[in-house]
């Protein structure tokens, strides 16, 4: 190699070296080794709160009897359950239906419309589980024939997610840690997170089971115990 060719070799070197490209690989520090864990934390409660479906099905031989025997005896239940105490504002229509019936004829013959149905059903909302049972009873004496569903739930949601959330987390740091010692290694670090949180189940009386309560002196309620259950996916960086 002469003197001319070593001398622009060295001067491209240079200008390599000294380029922003290289200083900012030569400054990049490689990444420390990563950890990837799950964590799962739940956390359960009595419910303090419960949705009831109430309806009135009516049913008639002309439409106009039909509609107007529901509308009569929906608002005959709705004005019971606010004399009873339930703010207007926790009443809340759910669905309507006025649909006819038929008879079933043979396969030649068109089904004939034997009548029709009515069918009003609201959400009430209770505030005091004490009152569950009453609101049911009194429902069914002033003209509800359908209890469709009894839901119980809790008023502060968001403090038992939290709850959860931080039990979620604490499971997976602790995983983390025992991890990290098998190899030698601790946690210096934090990468990312990622969460879910499902919410509480529903614990539904079924129609059937309220059905059943009908005819007892006053209808018996078991709330039980409601669980809300968080997962969180979680990097963490190692020491080398």
């Amino acid at each position: 190699m002469n003197h001319l060719t070593f001398f622009l070799f060295a001067l491209a070197a240079g200008l390599f070296l000294f380029s922003p490209q290289a200083a900012a690989a030569a400054a990049a520090p490689s990444e420390p080794p990563i950890l990837m864990v799950d964590g799962t934390g739940r956390v359960e409660t009595a419910p303090d709160c419960a949705t009831i479906s109430i309806g009135v099905v009516t049913q008639a031989a002309d439409a106009k009897t039909a509609q107007e025997g529901n509308a009569r005896k929906a608002s005959a239940v709705q004005k019971a359950l606010v004399a009873a105490g339930v703010p207007e504002a926790n009443i809340q229509t759910r669905d309507y239906y006025f649909q006819p019936l038929y008879e079933r004829q043979d396969k030649a013959t068109k089904d004939e419309i034997t009548g029709y149905q009515a069918e009003n059903t609201v959400t009430v909302r209770i505030d005091d589980l004490a009152d569950v049972s009453r609101i049911i009873d009194l429902a069914l004496k002033s003209g509800a024939n359908s209890i469709s569903s009894l839901n119980f739930g809790v008023k502060n949601a968001e403090k038992l997610r939290k709850t959860a959330l931080t039990a979620a987390v604490n499971d997976a740091r602790k995983k983390a840690d025992d991890l990290a010692a098998a190899l030698g290694r601790r946690v210096v670090g934090l990468k990312s997170v990622s969460e879910s949180t499902y919410p509480f189940a529903d614990r539904t009386a079924s129609t059937k089971m309220l059905a059943a309560y009908e005819n007892a002196p006053s209808t018996p309620i078991a709330p039980g115990t409601l669980e809300m259950s968080a997962e969180v996916h979680i990097e963490y960086y190692l020491s080398e």
